[in-house]
């Protein structure tokens, strides 16, 4: 897009610098400027974390200046520079679809590794949903007058609870890339057209706060709830937001400590429960391991699938990080390789190597499924490969074992059976194997 308008970078080194955006809070006038990432941590910017949108024709696409040339943005980012003039927001931002050069490879490749540094030091990261259609504006509205006026959370109407779902279930929350810019984020406000919420009100709403199913008719004229189902499951930004910050209990006051008088065990309980006990947070300790990022993420979308891996790099430990090579130049199989092998690596460290309760036929299955739903042919490309670099590596080690089919994708079996050959010596075959169609050969694979 900007390619063909004849907008040029200027070159940073990529692996140790990264490019802000200085904003004139009055204008579309805008600024690029280079600063070592190891500067960052005393800098003062915003981090910005959007989905980029489509852009299916020249209606979708809007110019704004930087460095006093035309440079070219999709709605979706645009009406977020104007919301910040209108509200006056400048200075430094880091907007990924500007302050890199995405038509250069190498720079993506250096800059995608660098994504979590950039998002951890930012003094405010904001979550920028869109602005919504008139009829969803309107819900958002009457939310957010509830949510501003109220001392802890009202007991929602219907049209109030339509804009707290909208929010919830937008689709910004589905995107691979937004997660670990969330997770990240040191401070984090999300912002929907002119409104302004805190990150946490998406950490879980009391079921108090929401309305009781009232009858409705749906337009075949059987009846139904105005609450379904999902409206008491998980939203996509709380299964974010509640793994962003690791939740625990405490009593504000002990109910037994010294010198407090000895109550019925119905007062005791209570106390307990309210007004005493608080609900705080802290960071997750730890990174995860990739197999679990899948499980916990993997029904996120991104228009690269190689994202399905690199959109995933910071949030996983630093060895394992180590490892993969976010090359955009390379096709898809590269990028399935690194995780393929990345991913059985860690299942077999987790779950084999510790005597784990859980079999890790089934955290194997799970993960392998995962790539499968991605791209059959490509994935088996990839694991025909690992077979016959593997023959040689004296590190892999197959051992016998149960998998039975359909617990998982007939898929992920086949695969399986694939993997199984990677060893030198060929895998034991279970002689009780049934012939009624559902049986398979008993084994699973154990990687060392």
């Amino acid at each position: 897009m900007n390619g063909a308008s004849g907008f040029a970078y200027d070159a940073i080194d990529a692996s140790s610098q990264v490019r802000l955006l200085q904003a004139d809070p009055e204008s579309l006038n805008y600024s690029l400027k280079t600063f070592d990432l190891s500067d960052l941590p005393l800098l003062h910017f915003i981090a910005i974390s959007h989905v980029w949108g489509s852009a299916m024709d020249s209606q979708d696409i809007y110019d704004i200046t930087v460095d006093d040339r035309t440079f070219c943005v999709r709605k979706n980012l645009y009406d977020f520079l104007v919301t910040c003039n209108n509200k006056g927001v400048g200075g430094l931002l880091f907007i990924d679809a500007i302050c890199i050069d995405q038509l250069n490879v190498a720079e993506r490749r250096d800059q995608v590794k660098q994504m979590a540094r950039i998002y951890r030091s930012a003094d405010l990261v904001i979550a920028w949903l869109g602005v919504p259609t008139p009829r969803d504006q309107r819900a958002v509205d009457l939310f957010s007058q509830e949510h501003n006026t109220a001392t802890r959370y009202p007991r929602l109407g219907a049209k109030q609870w339509y804009g707290f779902r909208y929010l919830s279930y937008h689709p910004y929350w589905s995107r691979v890339w937004i997660v670990q810019e969330v997770l990240f984020a040191r401070n984090l406000t999300v912002w929907c057209g002119r409104h302004i919420f805190p990150s946490s009100l998406f950490m879980g709403i009391p079921s108090d706060a929401i309305p009781e199913p009232g009858q409705r008719f749906s337009t075949d004229r059987r009846p139904q709830t105005a609450v379904n189902a999902v409206s008491g499951s998980r939203s996509p930004a709380e299964q974010i937001m509640m793994h962003r910050d690791q939740t625990m209990l405490r009593t504000a006051v002990a109910p037994l400590s010294p010198g407090a008088n000895v109550a019925a065990i119905a007062e005791i309980l209570r106390n307990i429960r309210d007004p005493h006990t608080l609900v705080e947070s802290y960071p997750a300790p730890e990174p995860d391991p990739l197999h679990e990022v899948i499980r916990l993420f993997g029904k996120h979308n991104c228009a690269d699938p190689r994202d399905k891996l690199y959109g995933f790099l910071g949030l996983i430990a630093a060895s394992s990080r180590a490892g993969v090579d976010p090359d955009y130049s390379r096709d898809i199989t590269y990028a399935y390789d690194q995780a393929l092998k990345l991913g059985l690596e860690e299942i077999h460290n987790e779950y084999a190597a510790t005597h784990h309760p859980i079999k890790p036929r089934d955290a194997y299955a799970k993960y392998l499924a995962y790539y499968f739903n991605q791209s059959f042919e490509v994935l088996r490309g990839v694991v025909l490969r690992i077979r016959i670099e593997a023959q040689h590596a004296v590190r892999y080690d197959w051992r016998q074992g149960d998998i039975p089919r359909g617990d998982a994708n007939p898929a992920v079996f086949d695969c399986l059976q694939v993997l199984l050959g990677i060893s030198k010596t060929k895998p034991k075959e279970d002689k009780t194997m049934a012939d009624n169609g559902r049986g398979s050969r008993r084994w699973f694979c154990d990687l060392a």
